[in-house]
């Protein structure tokens, strides 16, 4: 105790010394503060391994026939539509979006960008890239027949429901009647 308050005095006497001492600790308290930071922000990121991808990534054909059955219980729900089928095209079965590190190196004759994809040591102890977000499929057109397709007021309900899901123009959507 008596020689860090003999170092508190001498410290207090010599402003050199003050400030190299304030900007060390200033320096440690940041070192502190970006751990706390990185540690709560890793924890709150989705992270998926390449086994786990694997088994989540569904295919196209899955994705289709899961939003047709599901198309096809709400429009089902829609008055005077009766008995419903679906078929709905999609582009892509979903992608993942990864972190990256990204550096642009200039020369004076030329740039070039570099990108790493930000890797994340599970707990297992193998490293998976660091998944950011997860895009949905792009609806390429939906088709629906169904009982009361032919009525205007059951095509227009259906054409704003599919629509309004999906997110897609209504020249994408095609409702007729079921035979």
């Amino acid at each position: 105790m008596k020689k860090l308050k003999e170092f508190i005095e001498k410290v207090k006497e010599e402003k050199k010394l003050a400030i190299v001492f304030a900007v060390g600790l200033l320096g440690i308290f940041l070192l502190a503060i970006s751990g706390i930071s990185d540690s709560s922000a890793n924890a709150k990121q989705e992270t998926v391994s390449p086994k786990e991808q694997q088994q989540q990534t569904n295919t196209t054909a899955d994705i289709e026939k899961l939003l047709e059955e599901r198309l096809e219980s709400i429009a089902g729900q829609v008055r005077g539509a009766g008995s419903v089928r679906a078929m709905v095209t999609v582009r892509s079965s979903g992608e993942y979006v990864y972190a990256e590190n990204r550096k642009t190196n200039k020369d004076s004759d030329s740039s070039s960008d570099d990108k790493e994809i930000v890797l994340y040591e599970s707990s297992g102890g193998s490293d998976s890239g660091l998944v950011i977000s997860i895009r949905s499929p792009d609806i390429l057109g939906v088709a629906i027949l169904c009982e009361g397709g032919g009525s205007a007021v059951v095509k227009a309900e259906i054409t704003n429901l599919v629509t309004s899901l999906f997110g897609i123009g209504s020249d994408r959507v095609y409702v007729g009647e079921k035979a």
